[in-house]
């Protein structure tokens, strides 16, 4: 049996001490710390991971390359208290420290 990849997530930032976690998806860049769930939501769905004190932008605004250099923008994340994504739309993560 597999586990669900809120599950999986969870694990890695108890194991490193931390709750915050970088989420990338084809379009998206979101920053925010995942909702401790398990054994509280019997209806959730493995699908969707909760996260909370979100911030989101879309991945081609965040950083704008040239030849000339690369210019980051900070100023385009929107912040949400709570925000679910599909794990079916996740293309990586990574935990903050």
């Amino acid at each position: 049996m597999s586990k669900n990849l809120g599950e999986v997530i969870n694990h890695i930032m108890e194991q490193n001490s931390t709750k915050q976690v970088m989420i990338i998806t084809n379009h998206l860049q979101i920053l925010g710390t995942i909702h401790d769930y398990e054994g509280k939501c019997k209806s959730c769905h493995d699908c969707l991971i909760a996260l909370k004190d979100v911030k989101v932008a879309r991945l081609e605004e965040v950083c704008n390359c040239n030849k000339q250099g690369c210019e980051c923008n900070i100023e385009v994340f929107v912040a949400y208290d709570w925000f679910n994504v599909s794990t079916n739309a996740i293309v990586g993560f990574s935990i903050l420290g």
